[in-house]
């Protein structure tokens, strides 16, 4: 059985921080797979559960690009409750951002063909999941400054008094 965990990052603000979304995957206890990525930056409607649910999608897509005879049962596990109710469809979603999503991890889920069950998990037994959340927000970061070094005043002997 494949244990996927699942996870989202919105800093340094929430909504409209950059928003990241990762995904780890162990078979067996052995790490065989992750991802990472940023979604985007900005804007009001880039919150913590589209990052979550987008978590979940990309898991989904990466089991459906493997091989059918590599096709096993899979848990997911999120620590968020919102997502593992609305991909158990235990819950309703009506915001339509995330009912998009959601209506792609029911097609993916439909396509893979053996069974997915979705689990949540204290926030604590998803921290290999969360710190890679914060991988993709921590490499831009420090992207953009190293890109601006030279805009940042660090040497206080450089003041003209």
């Amino acid at each position: 059985m494949y244990m996927i965990y699942t996870d989202s990052s919105c800093q340094p603000w929430h909504p409209g921080g950059i928003l990241t979304w990762a995904f780890l995957v162990k078979h067996k206890k052995q790490l065989i797979h992750q991802e990472a990525k940023i979604i985007g930056w900005g804007k009001e409607d880039l919150t913590v559960n589209r990052g979550e649910m987008t978590a979940v999608l990309a898991a989904m897509l990466w089991l459906i690009r493997l091989p059918k005879e590599e096709r096993i049962p899979a848990v997911i596990n999120s620590d968020s409750q919102l997502v593992v109710n609305q991909c158990s469809e235990s819950w309703g979603c009506h915001e339509p951002n995330l009912k998009a999503i959601l209506d792609l991890i029911f097609k993916a889920k439909g396509r893979y063909r053996k069974s997915i069950i979705y689990k949540w998990i204290p926030r604590e037994k998803n921290k290999e999941a969360d710190a890679l959340s914060r991988t993709p927000y921590n490499e831009r970061m420090l992207a953009l400054m190293r890109a601006n070094k030279n805009n940042i005043i660090h040497n206080w002997d450089d003041l003209p008094w």
